[in-house]
Parts: structure tokens; C-alpha cells; sequence
């Protein structure tokens, strides 16, 4: 029943984006000024192509997102789409281009630079990853910044930086301490610097947040010495 409302709500969404798209693009075709508005044919075709990503159907969210670049190049927007589909065709270098085109063409696009860092992240290229995070963590208005930080403690603990890892982790629970993934790097982290106390009080954070797991379990016998803790 979840599924049905979830694909209901998206089918509607859908019908609107593409009644919207004909009627902006009817508008736009009589020389009115439409296309320059938050609701432009460009921004109708993004939209859309968002939608069609969200159901996986890269070959539509392809279409609608191309459409949007053919009437305005440098749409951020577009190109983050296109990015985010060439990532998951497994086209590496045409992913890396089109984050790379759509973080010139705004620079303060947090969300592609998150996005564009965890693709780093997957190809191994962690100094680029950690660099972009940084910068990322700088946007004071980003709603997600907490998860800006908890990304930049894995890509530190990834670099062997636990200090800085903590750190991170820290930050992240400071701004949202409702945070697992922040909660269980904080203790990866102090574990490695040996902080078996602080190590013991963030795991039991994370359990009580997201219930034991098998990485959680696992450092709880380090912690614990060979017996888990169920908090």
C-alpha cells in the first residue's frame, strides 16, 4: 500500500511537470517572457528529469534533462542530472565532467557538491572527495549541513585523520545530534585514538539510535572485550 502511494504521488507529480512543460513551452513560443521566470520551460524539463531519475528511468530523465540544456546550456541543474545519470551508467569521466560543469556554472550549488565529492568518494579519489566537503560545510544555509560534516569524518577516518574525523563527527552532532552514521564514526574514531570511555559513550549513542548492526557489534567486542553490548 506504501509503494502504491509513493508511485501514485509521483505519477501525479509527473502529469503536472509535463502539462507545465507544454503550457510554459506553448508560452515561450509566443515570444512572452515566461522562460526567464522561476517557472521556465528550463525549469520544468529539470523538474522533470528529477522525476524520472527518482523512478530510474535514466532514458526519460536523459530526454528531459537534454531538453532543459538545449534551452539554456549552463542550467546547474540540468547538468548535475546529467552527472548523476552518467554516474550510475558507470560513464565515469562524463559524470566527472558534467559535476565539474555544473559547479562552475554555480559555484555555490551545495547540493551538486556533495553529490559530485560522494562520487569521488567511490571512485577512491579521497583528497578531491575531502576537498570538496570542505568547501561544502562552508554553506551555513545548506538544510543537510550535519550530513555535510558526518560525510567529511568518513572521508577523514578514510584518509587515516581520526583526529579530524572526530572532529568532523563532532560537528555533525553539534548541529543534529540525531545522527547514527555520526554517532558510530565518532567512536570508530576515538577507538583509534584509543579513547575507549568516549569510544564506549558514542556507540552506545548509535545503538540507541539505530539498533545494533554488525559493524556496531563488532566494535562493541573490541570495546567491550569480546562480549557485544546491547546498550
Amino acid at each position: 500500500m506504501i509503494h502504491l502511494r509513493c508511485t501514485l504521488r509521483i505519477s501525479l507529480v509527473m502529469m503536472t511537470l509535463l502539462l507545465m512543460v507544454a503550457a510554459l513551452s506553448g508560452c515561450a513560443s509566443h515570444g512572452s517572457n515566461v522562460a526567464s521566470s522561476e517557472e521556465s520551460p528550463t525549469t520544468a524539463y529539470t523538474q522533470l528529469g528529477m522525476a524520472y531519475l527518482q523512478r530510474d528511468d535514466l532514458d526519460r530523465a536523459q530526454q528531459a534533462f537534454g531538453r532543459a540544456i538545449d534551452l539554456s546550456a549552463n542550467d546547474p541543474e540540468a547538468l548535475q542530472g546529467l552527472a548523476l545519470i552518467y554516474q550510475r551508467q558507470g560513464e565515469t569521466a562524463s559524470a566527472d565532467q558534467y559535476f565539474q560543469r555544473a559547479l562552475s556554472a554555480r559555484p555555490s550549488f551545495t547540493q551538486a557538491r556533495n553529490n559530485y565529492a560522494a562520487f569521488l568518494f567511490s571512485q577512491n579519489r579521497i583528497p578531491q572527495a575531502c576537498e570538496q566537503l570542505e568547501q561544502a560545510t562552508t554553506d551555513l544555509r545548506y538544510e543537510r549541513r550535519a550530513q555535510l560534516f558526518t560525510n567529511l569524518g568518513q572521508c577523514r577516518e578514510r584518509q587515516g585523520d581520526h583526529g579530524d574525523a572526530a572532529a568532523s563527527y563532532q560537528r555533525a552532532l553539534q548541529l543534529d545530534d540525531r545522527q547514527p552514521r555520526a554517532w558510530l564514526g565518532l567512536a570508530r574514531a576515538q577507538y583509534q585514538q584509543q579513547q575507549s570511555d568516549a569510544a564506549r559513550a558514542s556507540l552506545d549513542h548509535y545503538i540507541r539510535l539505530a539498533g545494533p548492526d554488525d559493524e556496531s557489534t563488532q566494535l562493541s567486542q573490541k570495546l567491550y572485550g569480546g562480549a557485544s553490548h546491547d546498550g
